[in-house]
């Protein structure tokens, strides 16, 4: 690949996504979408999987969280908190809910965060 290229995603979904969270960190002064955005940049291998486990010992009760990847459903939850990711598996977004939290695509999480504060980033 020469200089003059640029690697871009296929994926419109993501392009949208990428975007969106890059608007939201001019428009709000918020560099946490923007540090997002460049994690979803990168390839898809790199993202971050974290389990709800690491969401149980990590975040506080009424906590909110974002992970720039996948979350999966190994390990209890006790707590109740938001969490936004790029996916979820069936298992985790059941621990979530069942626990009392949400889960949320950025899009929602960043109308409801604008400015990123109490916000956690794992991984």
């Amino acid at each position: 690949m020469s200089k003059m290229q640029k690697m871009r995603k296929s994926n419109l979904d993501l392009v949208k996504t990428i975007d969106e969270l890059k608007k939201a960190s001019r428009e709000n002064d918020a560099p946490i979408w923007k540090s997002i955005a460049k994690k979803l940049e990168g390839p898809s291998r790199n993202w971050p999987t974290v389990n709800i486990s690491k969401i149980e010992y990590n975040i506080s009760k009424n906590g909110k969280v974002i992970i720039p990847g996948k979350i999966l459903g190994s390990g209890s939850l006790s707590k109740k908190v938001t969490v936004s990711a790029y996916s979820f598996t069936r298992t985790a977004i059941q621990k979530i809910e069942e626990a009392g939290g949400k889960c949320m695509i950025y899009n929602d999480f960043i109308k409801k965060n604008p400015t990123g504060k109490d916000v956690v980033v794992i991984g």
